[in-house]
């Protein structure tokens, strides 16, 4: 004779718990709600007098030069013209690479100025 698992009797199983419904508040009052949108500044390739969004002071711009994938591209047009002399003029020269504004203050950036 093989013994099976033991059956499951419903009539002994203990009662699921009842739990209490959370009671649902409405809300007392509605807040407006303001959205602000904030768009990067016009900035050109000079320092450029403006209001700074983060501390909100008259200040004219610190620049900071980036060398992006376009400077690398004068570089090496120059090297396979045979201008190798000339390759370092993109790296050192400001047209051939962006300018990054920040304000003088805070520190906080405000735009790029791509040429």
């Amino acid at each position: 004779m093989e013994k099976g698992p033991p059956s499951y009797d419903q009539a002994h199983a203990p009662a699921p718990a009842a739990y209490p419904h959370p009671v649902q508040q409405a809300p007392t009052s509605f807040q407006n709600q303001t959205t602000v949108i904030v768009t990067s500044a016009q900035v050109g390739p000079d320092p450029t007098t403006l209001t700074c969004p983060s501390c909100r002071a008259t200040i004219v711009t610190r620049l900071e030069y980036e060398t992006t994938t376009k400077t690398h591209i004068c570089a090496a047009i120059l090297c396979l013209f045979i201008c190798w002399p000339c390759v370092c003029i993109p790296y050192c020269s400001t047209s051939c690479r962006d300018a990054n504004h920040y304000c003088p203050n805070c520190g906080s950036y405000i735009g790029t100025y791509r040429k």
